[in-house]
């Protein structure tokens, strides 16, 4: 999956936490590669929300959102914009 912001195809990390950061807009699982986080410090604004916690930690599986903070899921429609 490539950079939601510039298309930069995402590769194999070294070894370590990956500089990639993973998230959901718009019930979509996106990924922003090191230099599009650095370049625009209020992407994390943009991530849907849990709406019982309120964390940006989603995921996005066979349809639904989930929370990965909390363990809260619904239907990834209710995210769509």
């Amino acid at each position: 999956m490539p950079c939601a912001t510039c298309g930069r195809p995402q590769t194999d990390p070294v070894k370590g936490s990956s500089p990639w950061a993973r998230g959901v807009v718009g019930g979509r699982q996106i990924l922003l590669c090191a230099q599009c986080q650095e370049s625009d410090p209020d992407w994390v604004g943009r991530l849907d929300r849990c709406p019982q916690c309120g964390s940006t930690r989603l995921s996005v599986v066979m349809g639904s959102a989930v929370c990965r903070a909390c363990g809260f899921d619904w239907p990834v429609e209710d995210l769509e914009r």
